[in-house]
């Protein structure tokens, strides 16, 4: 407990909170404590790097998550980030600290009541990936849904997507890589949107390509 010295206009001397104050030198100094910081337990660090294994997947990506969640967080107290967190945290994390890593086909990018991908498939070609899905078993108004692509590389921790490209009709589209990326392995995920951005699907994972 702090202690005023000569009354209310005298120097403070003592401790209130994390705040002490003292004379030197016929001042009044006052400094903050420095607690001792506690060693974090084991779950703490644990619970530590997925957090900060899942935000380094995710910041290489945030383009997606904001075309795949915002719909499903209009109305919530959630942004679309925190949403695509709060789908994933529990999930698409494996492994126990300190080796901590993502389970790709688990992943969420993604959510809604739109009529996701069909049957989607991808395959390697000279100039990066191809996507296809069938044109079958949609209504005709989900035909101009627009696709979300994404090809996720885990060597080089780097993302590429491509955001409201061709149209659920169509059944294909073509993603260009750099030359770096042309022969690295790539998780990839499908979605659509609908061509007013109000309804989104959840997310397909095709697989490794």
């Amino acid at each position: 407990m702090g202690k005023l010295l000569n009354g209310l206009y005298g120097p403070l001397t003592g401790t209130t909170g994390n705040i002490t104050s003292y004379v030197l030198n016929g001042q009044n100094v006052t400094r903050m404590v420095r607690h001792k910081r506690t060693r974090s337990s084991e779950k703490q660090l644990d619970n530590e790097l997925r957090m900060k294994v899942l935000n380094n997947f995710f910041h290489t990506m945030k383009g997606y998550l904001k075309a795949g969640f915002s719909s499903a967080a209009k109305g919530s107290t959630k942004n679309y980030y925190n949403l695509a967190i709060a789908y994933n945290k529990k999930d698409v994390l494996k492994g126990y600290y300190p080796d901590i890593e993502i389970d790709c086909p688990n992943v969420i990018l993604s959510e809604g009541e739109l009529l996701p991908a069909e049957n989607p498939e991808a395959s390697r070609i000279a100039a990066g990936i191809a996507f296809t899905w069938d044109t079958d078993g949609f209504s005709w108004g989900n035909g101009s849904d627009q696709a979300l692509l994404m090809a996720y590389f885990p060597e080089s921790k780097a993302a590429i997507s491509m955001l409201y490209v061709a149209k659920r009709m169509e059944g294909k589209e073509l993603m260009l890589l750099p030359g770096n990326l042309i022969e690295e392995p790539a998780e990839v995920y499908i979605s659509f949107v609908s061509p007013d951005r109000s309804e989104t699907s959840k997310s397909t994972y095709i697989g490794q390509v």
